[in-house]
């Protein structure tokens, strides 16, 4: 009779003891993905298309001071980037205000590295504007003859914002 107890006791921990240990694998690389997640919710894609054929491919993350500690709260901030046969520089509205800087960035920038879904194909661009209040952001990015597109960003999520 004091066998089934012991065992029992066993198996028990044996199950916490493997619990324990996948769990603080899955909390640490959560901890080091982190970062990664918050920079996917700030991204934003739209394509513009022309005789039925994509003509560019724009891409946008939203810089903030809560998920990138280098980012003054004065400003506003994008990387922009542009995948497209012509080599236009984008031009860029925020809100109907213009970008106070747009600066190209090196295929080797450091801010490059840790951007979700980049590839080595796009240019990539640092559009900076004044601090804007509104919760709701409307990135106007233009490449010349090929058109422009309209990215939507929230600085906090609310669903009564979405459905205007």
């Amino acid at each position: 009779m004091s066998f089934k107890p012991i065992f029992a006791i066993a198996i028990v921990g044996l199950f916490f003891g493997c619990a324990s240990k996948e769990e603080e694998k899955l909390l640490s690389d959560f901890a080091q993905q982190k970062h990664h997640f918050g920079q996917i919710q700030q991204t934003q894609q739209v394509t513009i298309v022309q005789n039925n054929r994509v003509s560019a491919l724009i891409s946008a993350l939203y810089l903030n001071s809560k998920t990138d500690s280098s980012v003054s709260k004065k400003y506003e901030k994008f990387i922009i980037g542009i995948y497209s046969d012509d080599d236009i520089v984008p031009t860029s509205m925020l809100n109907g205000k213009d970008a106070i800087s747009i600066t190209k960035l090196e295929s080797d920038d450091s801010r490059i590295e840790g951007i979700p879904l980049k590839t080595r194909w796009n240019r990539y661009y640092m559009a900076s504007f004044l601090h804007d209040d509104a919760n709701k952001m409307i990135l106007k990015v233009s490449l010349g003859h090929l058109g422009q597109r309209e990215l939507i960003f929230l600085k906090v999520a609310n669903l009564e914002n979405i459905q205007e």
